[in-house]
């Protein structure tokens, strides 16, 4: 991306708010550390419980949406977030490549529960990809630079040749230096 074009994201980032502020405005949203909220009676409201949306997680999520272009949803976990486009995405004979390298628990999550649902597991270095074929796999996941060896997967290249329309995970540098969905990939 270039200089002027990452000027203007870091410009709409910084300025998604509902309008221009008034002197004395929050520039930058509070962080809400509430688990709970007063809701006497019935429960309603934007905001009932700390699991669910908060204040906090709505301005984290606005301002990703603007950096990602693309509908996005904040996960107390990163394995919760895996484990969501895992269960959500996948179906008995489906295929996944899983960086051998990649962060620990996720693999043991693959191995352990998709696996035994008929999910086909394949595992490859993350510096392989690049010369690896995608070919039959629903879904690949990407973890760049990967956990904990720090290897490197050129993304741009990968997502021109075989990751488009693939659900691939891109954890670590998305927002700014690789903007996924601008490549192809699906989530």
């Amino acid at each position: 991306m270039s200089s002027p074009d990452l000027d203007i994201l870091f410009t709409r980032t910084l300025h998604h708010g509902p309008g221009a502020g008034k002197p004395g405005d929050l520039v930058v949203p509070p962080i809400v550390p509430a688990a709970v909220y007063c809701l006497p009676g019935e429960p309603s409201g934007p905001y009932q419980y700390g699991r669910w949306p908060n204040p906090s997680w709505d301005a984290l999520e606005n301002a990703l949406r603007i950096l990602e272009d693309a509908e996005v949803a904040a996960f107390p976990s990163g394995m919760t977030a895996i484990a969501s486009i895992f269960y959500s995405q996948l179906k008995s004979g489906d295929s996944v490549l899983l960086p051998s390298d990649a962060y620990y628990t996720t693999r043991a999550l693959a191995d352990k529960f998709l696996r035994p649902m008929g999910v086909v597991l394949e595992n490859c270095p993350t510096t392989e990809y690049e010369s690896r074929s995608f070919e039959g796999f629903r879904m690949v996941l990407v973890e760049t630079p990967s956990n904990p060896r720090l290897d490197i997967c050129d993304l741009v290249s990968e997502s021109e040749m075989r990751l488009q329309n693939r659900p691939t995970d891109c954890r670590i540098w998305s927002a700014v230096l690789v903007h996924m969905n601008g490549l192809g990939s699906r989530l």
